[in-house]
């Protein structure tokens, strides 16, 4: 455990739902913080006693949809002042519009099975001007569910969260390295 895992695993305890909020909200924003290991500890914190559960998911669906609208609105913002050449051409229309027909499922499993991803595909769904109402749903879907799951798996394996924590990030890796490698085999099939 890192330095500042085992501060925020001290601070968590001290200040509860505010640094939970707090590393969920920054962590949404691109902040490389360990958000789903404080997530796992807020779970058995909870079963412990310490933290009080529905509080702690409500407090950590909200900051974390937060900080993914933020994350949206820079995407937009940044989004204009691309140049016109960029914003216009034709990989850029063409991604636009594979966003706008199958961008809620990136977003939706950005969430929670694919987190790493989640902090380009925010700001790739606000540069393309993806509807905010159409990103607002999967966001908050996809958030409950990662509240949900690694909360609730801190919660029931209260006494093993570390070793689940360990788990979850090695199977997030393993997970994203098999579809970057099944991305490199259909790019390489499509230009045969």
């Amino acid at each position: 455990m890192s330095d500042l895992s085992g501060a925020l695993l001290t601070a968590l305890i001290n200040q509860g739902q505010w640094l939970l909020a707090s590393v969920l909200f920054l962590a949404a924003l691109g902040v490389p913080l360990p958000a789903t290991m404080l997530l796992l500890a807020a779970g058995a914190f909870a079963r412990q006693g310490v933290l009080e559960p529905v509080t702690s998911a409500a407090t950590g669906v909200a900051a974390a949809v937060a900080g993914d609208m933020g994350c949206y609105l820079a995407g937009r913002l940044m989004g204009q002042r691309l140049p016109l050449s960029w914003r216009t051409g034709p990989v850029w229309l063409r991604a636009a519009d594979t966003f706008t027909r199958q961008g809620a499922w990136a977003v939706l499993l950005t969430r929670f099975l694919l987190t790493p991803l989640a902090l380009p595909v925010n700001l790739l769904a606000g540069s393309t001007r993806f509807p905010w109402h159409r990103f607002l749903l999967p966001v908050l879907v996809g958030e409950l569910v990662w509240v949900a799951l690694f909360g609730g798996l801190g919660y029931v394996f209260a006494d093993r969260w570390e070793w689940v924590s360990a788990w979850a990030e090695d199977s997030v890796g393993l997970l994203l390295g098999g579809l970057l490698a099944a991305a490199g085999l259909w790019g390489l099939w499509r230009l045969r």
